[in-house]
């Protein structure tokens, strides 16, 4: 299936086309004022001058698509045009290109995607819609099909890194509603033909477990792609609690390994993953395992789960996203010398 390295920066030119037809409900109208042609642009200037608080009626466009928000939007939301204008002259928004705007904190990311005349979609989206999502460098935008000025002469913004480009079908193009970022549902549909299976997995599982998709969406979604784009939901699940976690399960079943995630151990509560019948595996997830308070619970169900016979591997974020390949080493040598196995050693609760 790959690589199962880190998810770093996707290949070498600034601007990446994935290649692949998207039958997409939905695609990006081109006609932001251009025709569908891409700028080629600078940087993006952030500097505002004062912040005044933000309009009521603002408010729902602005904080759920990073930030960035249409005109039509903004009228949909009750804003009137005087008001608009008066918080651009104040600051509180700034004009990203016509007939878009910002706050002056907006997603670097969500705003080069409308730049470009585009929409924010696949890792891009579902990372500012609270998907657990690998560690990557640079924007995904979905253009329309018929968008020109598609070269590398189109740079991308040094505060995002590369572009990558999900086009759409010009027979399945519809006019896509003026909003920045795609929903979960599109922004999966993109993943399944962009992404390779192990993140694809990653995002799927926390969606999943987000609740922001159910399984039979996410199989409708599947259903009219390749076979190949299908069978990366394979080894989806739900239990799932980190990206680190689905990406050490997903390993495993690939190996032929039965694994249970989330099992529960009386007097311990649930573990991360129970390989066979008694090697435990807790994938540490980087915002949950740094305090003080979790790092000794951690410990104390250690002890607990070793006491009952189990043998215990702890993985950090930073192994299971940056250093792989040991990972993977010691995860075979555990495997060759049974540790999974009931019986190889001592018996758990024996």
């Amino acid at each position: 299936m790959g690589h199962f390295g880190h998810a770093g920066a996707l290949s070498s030119p600034l601007i990446t086309e994935v290649g692949h037809i998207l039958r997409s409900r939905r695609a990006v109208d081109g006609d932001d004022s251009t025709g569908g042609q891409l700028p080629v642009h600078g940087s993006v200037d952030l500097r505002c001058a004062g912040r005044m608080p933000e309009p009521a009626t603002a408010r729902a466009p602005v904080r759920t698509n990073g930030g960035v928000f249409s005109r039509a939007e903004w009228h949909a939301e009750g804003g009137t045009r005087r008001g608009l204008e008066a918080s651009l002259k104040q600051g509180t928004f700034w004009r990203v290109s016509p007939g878009w705007f910002a706050t002056p904190d907006a997603s670097a990311a969500v705003v080069e995607a409308v730049r470009l005349h585009g929409r924010a979609t696949c890792l891009t989206a579902l990372s500012s819609q609270g998907v657990w999502t690998p560690p990557h460098s640079g924007v995904h935008v979905r253009i329309a099909a018929s968008a020109l000025g598609i070269t590398r002469t189109t740079s991308s913004n040094p505060r995002t890194g590369e572009v990558v480009l999900h086009r759409a079908s010009v027979h399945q193009a519809r006019p896509l509603e003026k909003h920045a970022v795609d929903d979960v549902d599109l922004a999966l549909e993109c993943a399944l033909l962009c992404l390779p299976e192990r993140d694809l997995v990653v995002v799927a599982d926390s969606a999943l477990q987000s609740r922001l998709i159910t399984r039979s969406s996410l199989t409708a979604l599947a259903a009219p792609l390749a076979v190949s784009a299908r069978e990366k939901l394979r080894f989806v699940d739900a239990r799932s609690q980190s990206g680190t976690e689905s990406i050490v399960r997903l390993w495993l079943q690939l190996s032929g390994v039965r694994v249970t995630p989330q099992f529960h151990v009386v007097g311990v509560g649930d573990v991360d993953l129970l390989v066979g019948d008694r090697l435990v595996i807790e994938c540490d997830s980087k915002e949950f395992h740094s305090a003080e308070w979790h790092s000794r619970n951690d410990r104390r169900r250690d002890l607990v789960l070793n006491r009952l016979g189990y043998r215990v591997l702890r993985l950090t974020y930073e192994q299971v996203m940056f250093q792989w390949p040991r990972v993977e080493a010691t995860l075979r040598a555990l495997l060759a010398e049974g540790s999974h196995v009931r019986g190889s050693r001592r018996r758990p609760g024996a």
